[in-house]
């Protein structure tokens, strides 16, 4: 091989080794587009509202899912605070802080807050994240919509603390309130009293029309009590035809509480004394109205801090509203206890 030769050849093996760099260049940055747009599918495609923030809570970048929670567009998001976009941005910041602080969270409750002040009710899942030097570089968040959820949640605690016929609180949830209204009366000193009421002669509109009418006439009942009352009081519907009424807050003199309690219970045994209409609807026939009058007995317990327990109360106006039916009814009775 002449010596003119080998710088041809040199320059022929440069050539072919920079061909060989730049495909190979050409094939990592290629790979490397691949990759991104594979992981902003993946980010873009997931159910759940994802972002990711700086250490301080401002959003470095989001999903379409983010968008359509906030009603805020990617550009719009990215630079603002996490927290602006809740109904307590002290509570979202603190979730952000607890990321920071145990590394990850689970099921942290959040209400997200559109632009149109939609709200949604998001379980909040979160995780720091790291540069491949273990730098800490920020939160990865995803916010799942559990409204439905919670509603659902809401509507079967509902069912379980109230009659379903009238709505009232049930006999469950009328103790819970009288241990609130007792505890509030260790605080205040104030009398609160417990109206324990039972329809006289309920049971033979029962046997003579049916029960589908004792419901229409229970109902009625319900809607004339609630009429009587203040907003702060609570009427419940114990059972069968007995209702209760707990009114808290009376007076800090027993007199003048027993004077308000006895308004109160007169107001509503002269309502319920009043003839109710009743309109019966048949398959088939053209409904018909009657009309039915029922008075009701009353027991009333007066009651002053922690003096004894709900259930004792209960039981002396229960005990106090028997006295009154078996001395004729359409009465109000005290408790002496």
């Amino acid at each position: 091989m002449t010596d003119s030769f080998r710088p041809q050849l040199g320059a022929s093996v440069n050539s072919v080794a920079r061909k060989q760099v730049e495909t190979e260049e050409k094939s990592v940055d290629q790979r490397l587009r691949d990759q991104q747009f594979y992981t902003r599918s993946l980010f873009e495609s997931n159910i759940d509202a994802l972002m990711a923030t700086d250490p301080s809570g401002i959003i470095t970048d989001v999903n379409k899912q983010m968008g359509a929670l906030t009603g805020c567009t990617r550009d719009e998001l990215i630079g603002t605070p996490f927290m602006d976009y809740f109904t307590d941005p002290e509570q979202a910041e603190a979730g952000i802080k607890l990321v920071l602080s145990k590394k990850q969270v689970s099921n942290y409750e959040l209400t997200a807050r559109a632009r149109d002040g939609k709200e949604t009710v998001v379980s909040y899942n979160a995780t720091t994240f790291y540069d491949r030097n273990r730098k800490l570089q920020g939160v990865f968040v995803a916010a799942r919509d559990i409204t439905e959820r919670k509603q659902a949640e809401a509507k079967i605690l509902s069912l379980a603390l109230h009659d379903e016929l009238t709505g009232l609180p049930n006999r469950r949830l009328i103790r819970d309130r009288l241990c609130q209204a007792m505890a509030t009366s260790k605080r205040t000193m104030r009398y609160g009293a417990l109206i324990f009421l039972d329809l006289d002669k309920f049971k033979s509109l029962n046997d003579t029309h049916g029960h589908n009418v004792g419901d229409l006439l229970l109902i009625e009942v319900a809607r004339r009590i609630g009429g009587c009352v203040r907003e702060v009081d609570v009427v419940a519907r114990f059972g069968g035809d007995e209702f209760v009424v707990l009114l808290s807050e009376l007076d800090n003199n027993k007199a003048a509480s027993t004077a308000q309690a006895t308004v109160v219970a007169e107001k509503i045994r002269v309502i319920l004394s009043q003839a109710y209409l009743l309109k019966i609807e048949s398959e088939g026939s053209a409904a018909t109205t009657i009309e039915h009058r029922c008075s009701s007995s009353m027991g009333v317990a007066l009651f002053l801090d922690h003096e004894v327990g709900p259930d004792d109360v209960i039981k002396w106006a229960d005990m106090a509203m028997y006295q009154a039916k078996e001395a004729g009814g359409n009465l109000i009775r005290f408790s002496d206890s």
